[in-house]
């Protein structure tokens, strides 16, 4: 008899058990996960990190928190992951009452792009492990993560045609109203060039830059057309990292420039044009830009983007239009701004197996061959 009332009482314990947990399991219940930071640089080692709140007096026997990620987010430890198109992250837990949990999770920012986590879910169970109980969360989570910088040596030979270009036109006069730039003090300067600012950050006397009255400014057009009947899209990144890379050095040169691409944002759906000039301080701005790029959308016509900003432009510029696509549509597109602005210039990142782009005297001292190592 004992025994009957001892398995009745379980079983109405049980019930009792699981139609509460049912009830107010995932009730009070937050999940969120989130970035250190808003932007990256690639190959930087960034911190996800994990928050989850029990706001209940029910305890949680076991918790587990899933989220995926792309897998240009690499985390450094791969425990609990699970890897095919997207990296998945399972990471297991016990609340108690009214407890918080946070856990952050090292991961390396391997490629350029935006990424985000819009959905995140939390499975539990009750104290009998009878049931599992699911709920999916919103969440508004995003890092950007900046093209990676090419090798300073790879850009010795643009940097210095480009110096050539921009500075035989300029005068010796400066324009005061005109900052080019931060350097270190030399015997000569007035004091009231001093950026007291900088010199108290770098322990050295710094002082600010004027840029000339008569800077010339660099045009950078990027084409991301493909390039090759397979539609690659390496020599595509590199472009991309080639264009942020020489802004940031015009940017140290105190040269101010300009970015039309006809790549398309992948937040605005617009192309990435950035015409107002871009100095030191703007190409964190810039990078963000480029690093929302979305190579898997149509690109826009790179011809009828020449057309408007180079042939129908008046203003005297250095033009670089950097280019990995040779064939004969885009030379000729070439050849009509070599027409129009004889001081330009065309960048083709290539790979040593790549053909030779066919020249005529149009283009054959205006062209720059930039081999990369790898192959498609």
């Amino acid at each position: 008899m004992e025994l009957v009332v001892f398995i009745v009482a379980l079983g109405i314990f049980v019930l009792v058990e699981l139609n509460y947990y049912r009830k107010h399991a995932l009730e009070d219940l937050d999940l969120k996960v989130r970035f250190s930071k808003p932007v990256a640089n690639c190959g930087e080692t960034i911190e996800v990190i994990e928050t989850a709140e029990n706001n209940k007096k029910l305890p949680l026997p076991f918790l587990i928190l899933k989220f995926e990620t792309p897998t240009s987010l690499e985390f450094l430890d791969m425990t609990n992951t699970s890897l095919s198109d997207y990296l998945y992250r399972e990471d297991m837990l016990t609340m108690k009452p009214f407890a918080r949990h946070t856990r952050k999770i090292k991961a390396k920012c391997t490629k350029r792009g935006y990424y985000s986590f819009t959905r995140v879910n939390i499975s539990t169970t009750d104290l009998l492990l009878m049931q599992k109980f699911n709920r999916e969360f919103s969440n508004d989570a995003n890092i950007t993560v900046l093209p990676a910088r090419v090798p300073a040596e790879s850009l010795q030979t643009l940097l210095a045609i480009t110096f050539s270009e921009t500075m035989r036109r300029r005068t010796l006069l400066t324009d005061p109203f005109s900052f080019a730039g931060i350097r270190e003090y030399m015997p000569g300067d007035p004091m009231k060039s001093i950026n007291w600012v900088a010199t108290a950050r770098s322990n050295d006397f710094m002082v600010n830059q004027n840029a000339s009255t008569a800077t010339r400014r660099v045009s950078i057009f990027l084409n991301l057309d493909t390039y090759n009947p397979k539609k690659s899209k390496s020599l595509l990144e590199y472009s991309i990292s080639l264009a942020y890379s020489y802004i940031c050095e015009l940017g140290a040169m105190g040269i101010p420039a300009s970015l039309f691409t006809n790549g398309i944002d992948i937040l605005t759906g617009t192309q990435v044009i950035s015409n107002a000039d871009i100095t030191g301080d703007d190409t964190m701005r810039c990078g963000t830009e480029l690093a929302r790029i979305d190579l898997g959308c149509k690109t826009a016509s790179f011809d009828a983007l020449a057309e408007e900003y180079i042939v129908r432009d008046p203003n005297d510029e250095f033009i670089v239009v950097i280019s990995p696509r040779f064939d004969d549509e885009f030379r000729e597109t070439m050849k009509k701004i070599k027409r129009t602005k004889d001081s330009s210039m065309w960048v083709m990142p290539a790979y040593k197996m790549t053909p030779q782009a066919e020249l005529d005297d149009t283009l054959v001292h205006s062209y720059l061959r930039l081999e990369v190592p790898g192959r498609d």
